[in-house]
């Protein structure tokens, strides 16, 4: 298995925030509903590359393709928030574009992340390799990412052993309601351990674990610490012969609502 080969997923319920490790911007793309027609970039430095909005004074991209192209590229750096409509950015007061500013330098929000003139459904802030922190406003769009995600590391878990000659497997989507079965703990920071995946039995088994708790912030947290003395709480299992998931879970205490505080 690749030793880095994981998803964490971290839930701050009351602003729709996502901590993850190991979820792409390829799998958000491939997840979300539609692609954003207006992004604001939160860089830190302003591109000549880029067109400048006039009155933030950042870089703004306007169609969906171009904004595809800008997401899925290796060495582009990723932050930004979407706007629905171009006049708004004018209607932005200095307070605004402060608080814009502030979510690209310290990637995280100060009043809200969510701007009722912007109109946005998403924040993007890449907070470090391979890590990211996504604003949704609506929670149910990161349950499709996700669900692309699993599906993927799946995909590259059982078919990186396979011999050259063999066909490659693709995996049926994971059903929403599995995914949301995760809710009660994703607040907990929640581990889909692919590099302690097996195949048994015909089955594809992938340990779900619920990271152990730390005074430091996800963000600052190495794989080893997540994984020290994390605990178990499901299975998720994918049998290659019907094409079918199954969440099994194996610690039902820790998906108790009482038992998380």
């Amino acid at each position: 298995m690749l030793r880095d080969d994981y998803i964490f997923v971290h839930l701050e319920s009351i602003v729709n925030l996502i901590y993850s490790r190991g979820i792409t911007a390829k799998d958000f793309l491939s997840g979300i509903l539609q692609v954003p027609t207006n992004i604001l970039l939160l860089n830190r430095e302003v591109s000549d590359d880029v067109p400048i909005d006039n009155h933030t004074f950042l870089n703004e991209i306007n169609d969906a393709k171009t904004i595809s192209q800008y997401l899925l590229d290796p060495h582009s750096s990723k932050n930004w928030i979407d706007f629905s409509q171009a006049e708004a950015l004018s209607e932005l007061t200095p307070n605004d574009i402060a608080n814009l500013l502030y979510m690209g330098h310290m990637k995280s929000h100060l009043d809200t992340p969510f701007s009722y003139k912007l109109q946005n459904d998403y924040v993007y802030l890449e907070v470090g390799t391979n890590q990211v922190k996504t604003y949704y406003r609506r929670l149910k769009n990161f349950y499709a990412v996700l669900n692309r995600s699993v599906i993927r590391h799946a995909e590259q878990t059982y078919n990186e052993h396979r011999l050259v000659f063999r066909r490659v497997n693709h995996f049926s989507e994971l059903p929403a309601s599995m995914v949301r079965q995760l809710i009660p703990v994703l607040g907990e920071g929640v581990i889909f351990a692919f590099d302690q995946a097996i195949e048994q039995d015909h089955e594809l088994r992938v340990p779900i674990l619920i990271a152990s708790e730390s005074n430091l912030a996800p963000t600052l947290r190495s794989k080893e610490s997540l994984y020290n003395q994390a605990q178990q709480i499901a299975v998720l299992k994918y049998n290659l012969r019907n094409q079918d998931w199954h969440f099994i879970i194996t610690n039902p205490k820790a998906f108790d609502a009482e038992a998380l505080y």
